[in-house]
């Protein structure tokens, strides 16, 4: 069986692996709407296919990343990526609003193993700063899913309605199929038998700097998901047509390059804290700009509530490859099984966050802007507790 030994082509192989659930969701994201139209459900339900698909992919973390442990890296992620192509083909068939959360949930538990069984494989080869740069290079390849996934998925909504945002994640998964192929194993040879992954959970769940790591994963994603999950509903009442939204992608997709840049820039010099405290206050200004922004009408409210979100996804950017880096040192004897569990918290926490966001929504402006506020603020006492030096 022939892999590439190229770490170059190895390291941008993975990247697109670790990128492509954003990019799965981003390009689903601008379909809401017409999901809601479609299956005559309201816009809170259709908002619930966001966040039973993180439930989903928190339970896909468990199980890839136990597999990943027992069985290998890349038959944890080959097994995956063709349940993922099986989802999208289950929601490109459903004729019912169930069936598409099934088959939602169904292509959520194989996208999970892109964070999971990538992440391992990178703490498997990398170590210290070399691996915080390598998750600033993973941040600055995320940063293409926004650049690319709205302006894809409105084309394809406007052209093909939601069948066609379908169509191609289905085709996205004989793609990431075929760069999957050609990754070697990466789980080390004389790695013993994973722990019950019972005694893993309770030795993280004792573990503060993990606790507040999750966290603080779970809510800077919150300020982007909650965004794509919230946003198609406020531009349109806002009067604001279609396009709008896909020029957010670009928009955000330089401001989350930018995050990365100054990331890689300022790690040696100021250290994983710093740029995480630094970055939650970025966030804060942010999302205040959002609150006043949306306090209006129109197309300065348009504007704003997009220049907020590019200085949230901008702290995004900066903070993310510093929390996930040093999140697991402790945790080498059982990278697999350690990053399930970890993982599995800081979705469950995407999850029930994204489901409040749809149970509580109001069709009024100030809701995004409030939304988002609060989960800045939330997440101040694990900015606090995680501020400390990583453990070595």
């Amino acid at each position: 069986m022939k892999t590439l030994r190229t770490p170059a082509a190895i390291l941008w192989l993975s990247m697109l692996l670790i990128a492509f659930p954003q990019l799965s969701e981003t390009i689903y994201a601008p379909v809401l709407p017409l999901i809601a139209r479609h299956y005559a459900v309201t816009e809170n339900e259709a908002q619930l296919t966001m966040s039973l698909y993180f439930a989903a992919f928190a339970a896909g973390i468990v199980c890839w990343g136990r597999v990943a442990d027992r069985a290998g890296r890349r038959t944890a992620l080959l097994t995956a990526l063709v349940c993922y192509g099986l989802g999208a083909l289950g929601a490109l068939a459903a004729t019912n609003f169930a069936g598409l959360l099934m088959a939602r949930m169904v292509l959520a538990f194989g996208a999970s193993s892109g964070s999971v069984v990538m992440q391992t494989m990178f703490r498997d080869r990398y170590r210290g700063e070399a691996l915080a740069g390598v998750f600033s290079t993973v941040g600055a390849v995320l940063s293409l899913s926004p650049a690319l996934g709205p302006p894809l998925g409105s084309a394809l909504a406007a052209h093909a309605g939601q069948n066609g945002v379908f169509v191609a994640l289905a085709l996205l998964s004989l793609v990431l199929l075929a760069a999957a192929w050609q990754l070697p194993e990466t789980r080390p040879a004389d790695m013993p038998p994973p722990a019950p992954l019972f005694r893993v959970a309770c030795r993280l769940a004792t573990d503060r700097h993990v606790l507040a790591s999750a966290a603080l994963v779970a809510g800077f994603n919150l300020l982007v998901f909650g965004f794509y999950s919230l946003a198609p509903f406020t531009l349109e009442q806002l009067g604001m047509p279609l396009w709008v939204f896909a020029l957010s992608g670009p928009l955000i997709a330089l401001a989350s390059a930018a995050g990365a840049m100054l990331n890689r820039r300022w790690l040696a010099r100021h250290g994983s804290g710093r740029l995480i405290a630094g970055a939650w206050c970025a966030a804060l200004a942010g999302a205040g700009l959002q609150w006043l922004a949306l306090s209006g009408q129109g197309g300065m409210a348009a504007t704003g509530l997009l220049a907020g979100q590019a200085v949230l996804v901008m702290a995004f950017g900066c903070a993310i490859p510093n929390v996930l880096s040093g999140a697991l040192v402790r945790y080498r004897d059982i990278l697999g099984s350690a990053g399930a569990v970890f993982g599995l918290t800081y979705y469950l926490g995407i999850a029930a966050g994204l489901w409040l966001i749809s149970y509580f929504y109001q069709p009024v402006l100030p809701y995004q802007g409030i939304v988002t506020m609060t989960l800045v603020m939330v997440m101040l006492p694990a900015v606090v507790l995680r501020g400390e030096r990583d453990p070595v």
